[in-house]
């Protein structure tokens, strides 16, 4: 059999040697369960290449202080998966979100042939297996003590009923080099981003457009759910000729 195992986090990509994890419970004296699912971070073995981008993650902090009685810097998550193939045919797909690397290693010996080895170790608190079997053990979510079934994040829309329009800071797309457009192409569709400057998550807000052109006036009606950053995303937004 031939056997490849990729690896990607932060847009960082190389080649595995060994992954593994596992999940337990805590049981009494009778053997019967006591805890929910516990586990499940996930061990990483490579060779070590000339890049120091793993353990580059693992240092980078945000500027964040978490709140706790020592308060203390909170780290920067991680996201990406592990793609294990079996001749070309995917046998494990493990994808991780707001996961945090807590410790790496580097081995070698000057003995024999041997390539160093890097190893780390990767805790997430979003674990999705080949997108059937979905875990949370995020705070914000779940109690944070073990893992539980992963939900979609669900948000009640309202429509917003008031005299005002919502104040629009900024209405933008953004191009395949990744800078923001604010010149919106006649019949073409982009991903039309709009911020807000005072919002309630979870509402649902309708918009209306007008562009008085030289070619004459071209409009759009279009509405979506306001997310925790106040933006409002709307897929193949396009100004079309009234």
């Amino acid at each position: 059999m031939n056997s490849e195992i990729i690896l990607e986090i932060n847009g960082y990509k190389c080649n595995l040697l060994k992954y593994k994890y596992c999940f337990s419970r805590n049981i009494d004296r009778e053997g019967r369960p006591v805890t929910g699912v516990l586990g499940g971070n996930i061990y990483i073995e490579m060779e070590s290449n000339g890049s120091n981008c793993i353990l580059d993650m693992m240092l980078v902090d945000t500027d964040r202080q978490r709140p706790a009685f020592f308060s203390h810097v909170e780290h920067f998550p991680v996201w990406g998966k592990i793609l294990h193939s079996i001749d070309d045919m995917m046998f494990r797909e493990l994808a991780f979100d707001e996961a945090y690397l807590y410790y790496h290693e580097e081995s070698m010996s000057a003995e024999g042939n041997a390539p160093m080895i890097t190893r780390f170790l990767i805790s997430p608190t979003r674990l999705d297996i080949n997108r059937t079997i979905r875990l949370d053990r995020r705070m914000d979510t779940t109690d944070g003590f073990w893992w539980e079934e992963y939900k979609e994040d669900e948000f009640v829309k309202t429509v917003r009923i008031c005299d005002n329009t919502p104040l629009i800071i900024d209405a933008f797309w953004i191009d395949k080099s990744g800078n923001k457009c604010r010149e919106f192409p006649i019949g073409q569709s982009v991903k039309l981003h709009i911020q807000l400057a005072e919002f309630t998550a979870g509402d649902y807000l309708k918009f209306d457009f007008k562009d008085e052109a030289g070619e004459g006036v071209h409009h759009a009606s279009v509405s979506g759910t306001v997310d925790k950053d106040g933006f409002v995303i709307i897929e193949n937004f396009e100004l079309k000729k009234k």
